[in-house]
């Protein structure tokens, strides 16, 4: 059986990110992931906000200058503004410096830097469960890691595997590309749109990125249904390519550490709860969690050092944004009390939301 110090299951941003600064650390790694394409199919709005944005998010500039890379070559549209969009069409609008990547590209360029650095990137090859050290690959065969990094999303493998299950709400997603007209802002949609959740539209290139997220469906009704429904609103063409996935929202766990596998990105819960973002906390984790993976087999450090780095990092703002979605939640349902609910907070509380505070007009930003 072949072995590994580190094996790090799912090449999206944490996995990718984690592998990189395992195999600098100088471990051994083995980078796996079950696409026969990785990037497709994109899964994501496709928006990140620039370094500096980041940094007014978390606080942490030594961790963000070492883990937020973003490949030039996969930034299609760089974005100025974000609205916040009423159920009767008020728009709120802050400024949000951001990029729009290509997740086809993106997800590549990460991978290969992974490669790059020292680890060995396999796919498509899938990881149907986990024992101890032993992770059961899909066609039968079998590898031994030290170390294991999951990083396999929020219906992660590994998760089932070890008995990790942190509390959360599924949002079940869609996004697809359509035409339309293009600016420098990115849109978010609340109300009938998306019950309950949000809709987006965001600017690429030559076409714009669109998509929901709902905790339900409303009775009778299908995610594609709601999606074509937001598209004939705005006026945008008719989607192409929709995908549907999965969003886990909920509080960050108290530990991310089951055994000898820790835990990056979705498949972590580290989703910025108010605005749905989940690359930039999937890249740092990450990166945390490939360092404390390579210090654990080199160093013999408990791999628990691994939690003390990322709530350090990320566990106050995240834990804030779930509370702020929590108190929102009450008003999400009914499209004249959220419409009145924004108009109450208006564009500064609406920013300091998406920024994972609360707006002042809710009792500051603690």
């Amino acid at each position: 059986m072949e072995s590994f110090d580190v094996a790090v299951v799912g090449a999206g941003p944490a996995g990718a990110v984690a592998a990189r600064a395992a195999a600098e650390g100088g471990a051994t790694t083995v980078l796996l992931d079950h696409r026969p394409e990785l990037g497709h199919p994109v899964q994501c709005g496709e928006f990140v906000p620039e370094a500096r944005e980041l940094a007014d998010l978390f606080g942490c500039p030594e961790l963000i200058g070492r883990a937020f890379e973003v490949p030039p070559g996969t930034v299609l549209r760089t974005t100025r503004w974000m609205s916040c969009v009423s159920p009767y069409g008020h728009r709120f609008r802050f400024p949000l410096a951001g990029l729009m990547v290509s997740r086809r590209a993106f997800d590549k360029a990460l991978a290969y830097r992974a490669e790059g650095a020292g680890a060995e990137l396999r796919h498509p090859v899938g990881v149907v469960e986990v024992k101890d050290d032993e992770l059961h690959l899909a066609g039968g065969g079998r590898l031994r890691a030290r170390a294991i990094v999951a990083a396999d999303g929020p219906l992660s493998t590994v998760g089932r595997s070890v008995g990790f299950a942190p509390t959360r709400a599924l949002y079940r997603m869609i996004t697809a590309t359509v035409d339309g007209p293009l600016d420098d802002a990115i849109d978010l949609h609340f109300g009938h749109v998306a019950p309950g959740g949000y809709a987006w539209r965001f600017p690429r290139a030559h076409d714009a990125n669109i998509g929901l997220g709902v905790t339900h469906l409303p009775t009778g009704r299908s995610l594609d249904e709601l999606l074509a429904a937001f598209a004939d609103e705005q006026g945008l063409g008719t989607p192409r390519a929709p995908t549907h996935w999965w969003v886990p929202v909920g509080p960050p766990p108290e530990s991310l550490v089951r055994g000898r596998a820790v835990f990056a990105g979705d498949a972590a819960n580290l989703v910025m709860a108010t605005n749905g973002g989940g690359i930039p906390t999937a890249m740092l984790s990450g990166r945390l969690a490939g360092e404390a993976a390579a210090a654990h087999v080199r160093d013999g450090r408990p791999l628990t050092d691994y939690d003390a780095a990322w709530r350090s990092a990320l566990y106050g703002p995240l834990e804030r944004a779930a509370r702020i979605q929590r108190f929102g939640e009450r008003f999400a349902a009914v499209d004249p009390l959220l419409a009145l609910g924004m108009r109450y907070i208006g564009a500064s509380g609406l920013d300091a939301m998406m920024r994972l505070r609360w707006p002042a007009r809710l009792g500051g930003s603690s």
